[in-house]
């Protein structure tokens, strides 16, 4: 009797170890970040920052071949950075839910080069993104949405938003829009040609409820390590020029992930908008 009551003990242990740690097992588990130092110099301010952020992404599959991932960004001080979404993957495309791109911002900052310094169309984000199998070689399309008190769908607020991007050897176009339910668009168009090491890009983003553009324009060249970027971008509203910002870029991998950069920007319309900022990032 004592003997089969130490063996039962042992079988209902390693029964409650078991199910703690069974989940644990139940997903692949892989961790990626970055963390980046700058000093910035706006008119003779010198000011330094420390920012980075990390990624914590579970990936398993369901019974019936279904992909399913949890994806969890975290600030280096334990915040949430954004864009957490569970998605579902299969025969049908791929859906993620939670804080998503709107399909204004799908396929657009073709001209944003900044690490800490830069250009970058303002599109809100979405709370379910489809992005559906492809049909047509070199076509893209991307379906979002958000509700009305959608948690964490940014300033997109409320819409139903299409995206469409279409790539054949060296040029690639895209276009989108979000229909809000207020009866506003928000309208991207985008494109990219590439020569090799040289790629230039155009962007144009129309807030028609709010009457405001966005009209960008960069050039951009890669020689091994070296990256020279320059990107000039207009902001508008109601036919008046708010900004008119240059930004350059020199960035150098020095390898295992670790870049060495230069950035600068000038505002033509704002002269205290001028910065310059160096630094060092490294990814993981």
């Amino acid at each position: 009797y004592l003997m089969r009551e130490s063996q039962m003990k042992k079988i209902i242990a390693a029964a409650v170890a078991a199910a703690f740690v069974a989940p644990a097992f139940a997903a692949d588990i892989t961790i990626t970040g970055d963390q980046e130092f700058s000093f910035t110099d706006a008119n003779g301010t010198v000011t330094s920052a420390i920012d980075g952020d990390f990624n914590v992404k579970a990936s398993t599959e369901t019974a019936n071949g279904l992909s399913i991932s949890a994806d969890i960004n975290i600030t280096d001080d334990g915040g949430d950075d954004g864009s957490d979404s569970l998605t579902v993957a299969g025969p049908f495309g791929k859906v993620d839910m939670g804080d998503t791109s709107s399909a204004a911002d799908k396929f657009d900052d073709r001209n944003d080069f900044g690490l800490v310094l830069g250009n970058a169309t303002s599109a809100g984000d979405a709370a379910v993104g489809w992005d559906l199998p492809t049909l047509v070689p070199g076509l893209s399309t991307y379906i979002s949405y958000s509700s009305e008190g959608s948690e964490d769908s940014g300033n997109a607020g409320e819409h139903t938003g299409i995206a469409l991007q279409y790539g054949a050897g060296p040029v690639e176009v895209a276009y989108a829009q979000n229909n809000n339910e207020d009866g506003s668009k928000l309208t991207y168009v985008g494109g990219t040609v590439s020569f090799g090491g040289l790629a230039v890009s155009v962007e144009r983003m129309d807030e028609d409820g709010a009457d405001v553009e966005e009209q960008s324009v960069s050039a951009s060249y890669g020689m091994g390590d070296l990256t020279l970027a320059i990107s000039q971008q207009e902001t508008t509203t109601a036919d008046v020029v708010d900004s008119d910002v240059t930004a350059v870029h020199v960035h150098y991998s020095l390898g295992g992930g670790v870049t060495a950069f230069i950035e600068n920007v000038s505002d033509d319309r704002d002269a205290d908008a001028d910065a310059t900022a160096v630094g060092l990032a490294m990814t993981f």
